[in-house]
């Protein structure tokens, strides 16, 4: 009998439709190795070394970039690439991290285009604040993510520098200040610091001579100095005129609580004589101020004026000298110390205490008007206004008095005893107060 073979049974499970459907669907959207592969490429490079690069259309996209090293480096840069193109169909959208070295590239442009505007002596004081910069760079690492750095980081960059022989504690808490501005002028302009909790560290600065009172008779001891030149070897008609420009500097620093580059590159037509107003451009900040023309400063310049020491621009004629502003300190310095004053040494003052002078009379003298007088200083905040506020003498006799009128009150009333000045009879009852 003939017989017949049969296929072997097949035991195995019937897929069902949906199952069809979905191993199409994985089959469709697996790409294969080889084809992965060709998206890669290497070349030799103009040393004779070996490159990679990589070239994928994605999602209508075309992707290239080459100059790779390693083949790894290139397919993690595609995956990137791949993943933002994702992100962004998504509504997401992706920056790269900023670094330490990236935030400060920033401060310093800023630093830099403000700079232009400003005297020689601001811009090389921003080169000594940049070079502390770049100290904390070198601490921190310039490659790390700069939303990494923690306020024990900066604590211990600021012990760092007050280790420093050549630098005073206030210094490097002013360093610590700028560190603190680079963070944030990162964070204004970079979008993944836009939520970023800045660190804050607070550093107390002990005052050494700046933050006081000018004396009246301080004040007037410089300017009878500046207005009587010393006698030098050679060139006495250069230095009076650097003595004649200092006195009225110090003259006008003193009535308008300006600061000394706002001063000494006053323009003429800053002078508004119709309206009767002084126009003040900020140095530190953009803004602008005015103060009335008061008749002390009106006559400064007109005499300035009249006797051609200024130019067809500024009321000092050598105000575009980059070293102009150094070089009227160092003449103040030197008409202080031939004075006797203690100018620049420890209790003293500086120029910059004749602004911390006017704002204390001003504020003594509107009674207090904190509004007024911070138009005429150009502070927008009351945080950076009260450093110039101080106790003035009239106010110490009038707290003495009214405590001498408090301890003199009970002296007033029969029955009270034991204080000085008061009489009275212990015996007696005192009357008691009923409210009605």
């Amino acid at each position: 009998m003939d017989t017949q073979t049969y296929p072997p049974y097949n035991r195995a499970r019937t897929k069902t439709k949906r199952e069809v459907v979905v191993q199409k669907k994985v089959l469709k959207t697996k790409t294969p190795q080889s084809a992965m592969a060709r998206n890669f490429y290497q070349y030799t490079g103009p040393d004779g070394q070996t490159l990679h690069g990589y070239e994928r259309q994605y999602k209508g996209k075309k992707l290239r970039k080459k100059g790779f090293l390693l083949k790894r480096e290139a397919e993690k840069n595609l995956r990137q690439a791949l993943d933002d193109i994702d992100a962004a169909e998504r509504g997401e959208f992706r920056v790269k991290p900023t670094t330490a070295q990236e935030a400060f590239d920033i401060y310093k442009r800023e630093q830099d285009i403000r700079g232009k505007a400003k005297s020689y002596n601001y811009r090389a004081n921003n080169e000594a604040i940049y070079k502390i910069l770049r100290d904390f760079l070198k601490y921190f690492g310039p490659n790390r993510l700069i939303r990494d750095c923690k306020e024990s980081d900066l604590r211990e960059f600021y012990q760092n520098l007050c280790f420093r022989p050549e630098l005073h504690k206030n210094t490097a808490g002013s360093y610590m200040s700028r560190v603190q501005g680079m963070m944030k002028a990162a964070q204004e302009r970079k979008a993944d610091l836009a939520n970023w909790k800045r660190p804050t560290l607070k550093v107390n600065r002990r005052t050494k001579y700046e933050r006081r009172v000018v004396e009246n008779w301080e004040y007037v001891t410089l300017v009878q100095a500046l207005l009587n030149p010393t006698r030098v070897r050679s060139h006495q008609d250069q230095h009076d005129a650097n003595w004649r420009d200092a006195a009225d500097a110090v003259q006008l620093l003193r009535l308008t609580g300006g600061r000394l580059n706002e001063i000494l590159r006053l323009r003429l037509n800053q002078f508004l004589w119709t309206t009767n107003r002084l126009r003040l451009e900020a140095s530190k900040t953009e803004n602008e101020r005015h103060l009335p023309l008061w008749e002390p400063i009106k006559l400064i310049a007109q005499r300035r004026i009249r006797e051609q020491l200024t130019d067809d621009e500024f009321l000092f004629a050598h105000a575009k000298r980059e070293a102009f502003d150094k070089q009227i300190g160092e003449t103040v310095l030197e008409a202080g110390t031939k004075a006797g004053l203690l100018y620049g040494q420890e209790h003293g003052f500086t120029i910059h205490s004749l602004r911390h002078t006017f704002i204390t009379d001003m504020m003594e003298a509107t009674n207090k008007d904190v509004r007024l007088v911070m138009s005429w200083s150009g502070h927008k905040s009351l945080e950076s206004f009260q450093i110039y506020l101080h106790a003035s003498e009239e106010g110490r006799i009038l707290g003495s008095q009214r405590i001498n009128t408090v301890g003199d009150l009970l002296g007033t009333f029969t029955g009270t005893a034991g204080m000085t000045g008061t009489a009275g009879d212990p015996t007696q009852r005192v009357k008691v107060f009923q409210r009605r």
